[in-house]
């Protein structure tokens, strides 16, 4: 079921107390997108089914937008209950000129970040327009949820502002676009940092006038900065990390390392000049001390088309670099992400190991992950041994460390694809599928005399 509704400007002063007077005239939309059912301790992600999502149908401008997990009656589900890994939002009116697919509009996840474009500017939206969404819900529950994913819009439709395109701009680059992630390996010094960078060529000539940022835990900084000026900086965003008692902090099972409860936001009315054909590299600054896998370093810049100009390095104009004004710390904490099983009455709890016995394996071992398990859950590996992991199950499977020596994980994979790894760290590698964090859980052991 989708739900929609329109409310009256007092409402939008009511939510947005900041909004001057010539923003009176917004609509602001709700949409409810659902009910999504999650089984217990599911990872539910997007399918051909539950892609589509209505679109405000309005002609006019997107100023602000906001999406969260909310129940049938409308209120914001917790942490606890179901987790909004992330949603994505994309129309099918707009091709990406990044990285090629439909284009991104607006994304959130465990950062709450809203979309918020300085006055003036919008991004143009029609009445037919086509949405699509996607999304990965966690239930933390031992019991099924029905989740709604809820988006708020606030529109302009009575005048005609200044467009904006949107650019999703990857630290990885395009290199597989629907699984953008890269991996720390960790064990450098106490305060090291590991950086990943990709150059993105500007595609039409104009003004960065704002952009949000995806990243996950052990982040310290996405940086979009200008190589032909300098290198210097043009935008740079910091994540925010919940305090030891935060609820991403306390819920089993856990997908990856807690990301951020924010992410600042950057935005100016003046925008900063960019040509056509420029290169813009977007570097991932994260703690290079501690293993960080699946690592994620996404900008959501936008860009409000114009002339170019002889001289591409001129002046910063000022920006706002925004951050809620909510208890948190700005260094990411030291977390060890623990394996899941279930108790005799069905409730997620911490283990140590998968059940099962230990198969003590050459110096090249064999795993075929299946719809439902790893054939090996408990490994002892010598050291310098080799795993080769074949993917046999008709969905999406991963092969993700939840702690160990060193950073690995996989690429999300389907059925004949196979991923390798050598192991020259003595230790404990705990592993996991962080889709199914509870039915494909392994532990290799490596030793140096097994």
């Amino acid at each position: 079921m989708t739900l929609i509704r329109k409310v009256a400007a007092p409402a939008i002063a009511a939510f947005f107390a900041f909004a001057p007077a010539a923003e009176a005239a917004l609509e602001r939309v709700v949409v409810r997108q659902g009910p999504l059912t999650v089984a217990p301790y599911e990872v539910r992600y997007t399918s051909a089914r539950t892609r589509a999502v209505r679109s405000p149908r309005l002609d006019g401008y997107l100023v602000r937008m906001h999406a969260r997990v909310v129940d049938r009656a409308g209120r914001p589900m917790p942490v606890q209950r179901v987790m909004l890994h992330h949603v994505v939002y994309k129309t099918r009116a707009h091709r990406d000129p990044v990285c090629g697919g439909t284009e991104s509009f607006y994304g959130t996840g465990e950062e709450n970040q809203a979309l918020r474009l300085p006055l003036g500017y919008g991004y143009r939206i029609r009445r037919d327009d086509r949405w699509v969404a996607g999304w990965m819900l966690m239930n933390h529950q031992a019991r099924t949820q029905r989740a709604y994913i809820e988006y708020t819009a606030w529109v302009e439709t009575s005048r005609r502002l200044r467009g904006v395109r949107p650019y999703w701009v990857r630290a990885t680059g395009c290199e597989h676009a629907r699984d953008p992630i890269f991996n720390v390996l960790g064990g450098a010094g106490p305060g090291a940092t590991y950086e990943r960078s990709a150059d993105w060529i500007v595609p039409r000539s104009g003004r960065l006038v704002a952009g949000g940022a995806h990243v996950h835990g052990g982040a310290r900084e996405l940086r979009l900065s200008q190589p032909a000026c300098g290198d210097r900086t043009l935008m740079s965003s910091r994540p925010l990390y919940g305090l030891p008692n935060h609820p991403y902090y306390n819920v089993l099972p856990v997908l990856h390392e807690p990301g951020p409860i924010a992410t600042s936001w950057i935005s100016t009315t003046i925008g900063m000049q960019v040509n056509k054909g420029q290169h813009l590299r977007a570097t991932a600054v994260y703690d290079g001390e501690r293993p960080h896998v699946r690592a994620m370093g996404i900008w959501h810049v936008y860009l409000a088309p114009g002339g170019a100009t002889a001289n591409p390095c001129t002046p910063l104009p000022y920006t706002a670099n925004l951050l809620p004004a909510v208890p948190g710390r700005l260094d990411p904490p030291a977390v060890d992400v623990p394996l899941t099983g279930l108790d005799d009455l069905g409730r997620a709890i911490t283990i140590d190991r998968p059940p099962g016995p230990v198969l003590r394996s050459s110096a090249r071992a064999q795993v075929t992950v299946t719809n439902s398990s790893y054939s090996a859950r408990n490994l002892l590996l010598p050291l310098g041994g080799t795993v080769r992991w074949r993917f046999r199950g008709r969905g999406f499977h991963d092969v993700t460390l939840a702690n160990g020596p060193v950073g690995f994980a996989s690429r999300w994979s389907r059925r004949g694809a196979s991923y390798r790894r050598r192991f020259t760290q003595p230790g404990v590698y705990r592993i996991f599928c962080s889709l199914h964090p509870i039915q494909m859980t392994q532990a290799i052991e490596v030793r140096r005399t097994p």
